[in-house]
């Protein structure tokens, strides 16, 4: 039975709209997808069967370093952490820029760990291009902290928080935004680079 027709013409303008759309969800920086089509991600793969896993990932002391070498080397960072987290992802995970320090990534399969940690080495070898020679081997720098203070940041590391379906489920889209909080904040408690997951949190 024919239900309807399709003109290549329709076909192709639904097309361009898509791409449209996709085009103005997407970073600036770094041409990675925005919270639209993350959040697209997440709800088509939130309460499915199969495996399934989703990692945030931002940098910590950041806004230290910004305050310190400028925006301009600020973008440069962010970049370098995009990089390094495509030529981590090589089977088809998502990978998207929430914006500013902050990523995500999804999965079909738990190995976002081994991730994680292919991401922390391929970014501490950026880091001797990012500060300069001095801060880098110091391993600190200088600057205000929230309130104006002088304060010793170290340098930039990343806070991942891990969530999967493998031991733990959700049940519902305000469920898995508190627990996937309770990660990033229990995540953001350690100092330097560090993996939280949300079933280590849950089920202790």
């Amino acid at each position: 039975m024919i239900l309807g027709i399709v003109t290549v013409k329709d076909l192709l303008e639904a097309s361009v709209t898509i791409q449209v759309e996709r085009a103005m969800d997407t970073n600036p920086l770094t041409h990675l997808p925005g919270n639209i089509q993350i959040d697209h991600q997440i709800s088509q793969n939130l309460f499915t069967k199969e495996k399934f896993s989703i990692m945030y990932l931002d940098l910590d002391n950041f806004k230290a370093y910004n305050d310190i070498y400028g925006f301009e080397n600020g973008d440069l960072m962010i970049k370098a952490v995009a990089k390094c987290i495509e030529e981590a992802c090589q089977n088809n995970e998502f990978i998207g820029h929430v914006g500013g320090d902050d990523f995500v990534i999804i999965s079909k399969a738990y190995n976002l760990e081994e991730i994680f940690a292919q991401i922390i080495d391929s970014f501490h070898l950026c880091l001797k291009e990012l500060y300069t020679p001095k801060d880098y081997e110091r391993g600190e720098i200088y600057s205000s902290n929230r309130h104006g203070e002088p304060e010793i940041f170290p340098l930039a590391s990343i806070s991942g928080a891990l969530y999967t379906n493998e031991n733990i489920s959700i049940q519902s889209v305000n469920d898995f935004s508190y627990k996937i909080a309770l990660t990033k904040k229990a995540s953001k408690k350690h100092i330097g680079d560090y993996l939280q997951k949300t079933e280590d949190l849950i089920l202790q």
